[in-house]
């Protein structure tokens, strides 16, 4: 038989448990705008970070061909272009 502060615990662990998870669920709908804001920003982020590197590694005119592709996958949902100018690349 369990004694009464095993059964404290158990039930104020389970009302932890049960809050914190209406929370999670909570979650994205209480604050969308700030979920979309810092994906946004890491996207934002990681995009020059790749145009960067691009125009580290390859001539201007390939990095601005690269770029226009990079760009025009991202307008028309469609990572082929890209994927074709990536798959064109010189190897260095």
């Amino acid at each position: 038989m369990k004694n009464l502060s095993e059964i404290s615990i158990n039930i104020s662990v389970k009302e932890k448990t049960k809050s914190l998870l209406e929370s999670l669920m909570e979650f994205p709908s209480q604050d969308a705008p700030l979920v979309i804001e810092s994906r946004g920003n890491n996207i934002i982020a990681g995009a020059i970070k790749l145009i960067d590197t691009i125009e580290e590694q390859y001539g201007e005119e390939l990095a601005e061909n690269l770029e226009k592709r990079l760009l025009s996958s991202i307008h028309h949902r469609n990572t082929q272009k890209f994927q074709t100018g990536i798959k064109n690349l010189p190897i260095k």
